[in-house]
């Protein structure tokens, strides 16, 4: 395996990508399917991919982002987003992953969402993570609630993705929401 596990959920283990990941985060990140799924503006070319190397996301420290590999093999990514500047006074996160389509329907995008949700509650003492949806994305809306998030709302016309604009749903789960160990 190119990287060293950080987290693992079976059936699937989390590490950070390395430069040998570089062409499968571009590829599966400009994949139609997949930009179907989310709020891709743009396609993913060498630099985007770097900055996701090392788990960091490349723009602040506080954000962390994994490979979603089954078998040693990589099979999607997944995200906890902490941007903006006040992040360690509202302790919250937003969960974003996407997972390559011939590997849709396995489990995996559920076992890394509650990997990165048990992590971010127990580990980086989150009290709150976010995460949201386009609303045609059913299999995603179902990812969320298996692993407990609320739906809060809906923003319309909150992402443009294929000349289109669509509404996304919007979840939250609180830490006392999420059932621990």
């Amino acid at each position: 395996m190119p990287g060293s596990v950080f987290l693992e959920n079976d059936p699937v283990t989390l590490r950070p990508a390395t430069d040998e990941d570089i062409a499968f985060l571009r590829e599966n990140q400009n994949d139609p399917h997949v930009r179907a799924t989310r709020h891709a503006h743009r396609p993913a070319d060498e630099d985007w991919a770097r900055r996701r190397l090392g788990g960091t996301m490349g723009r602040s420290d506080d954000s962390i982002g994994l490979l979603v590999c089954v078998d040693d093999a990589p099979v999607g990514f997944v995200r906890l987003i902490r941007e903006h500047p006040w992040v360690h006074v509202t302790r919250d996160a937003e969960l974003g992953y996407w997972i390559t389509p011939d590997e849709w329907r396995n489990g995996y995008a559920t076992a890394a969402a509650e990997c990165m949700v048990e992590y971010g509650f127990s580990e980086l003492g989150l009290h709150r993570i976010t995460a949201s949806a386009l609303t045609t994305n059913e299999a995603s809306k179902r990812v969320l609630k298996r692993v407990g998030f609320v739906e809060e709302g809906v923003s319309r016309d909150a992402s443009f993705v294929d000349g289109e604009w669509c509404d996304m749903v919007r979840y939250g789960l609180l830490v006392e929401e999420r059932d621990l160990p």
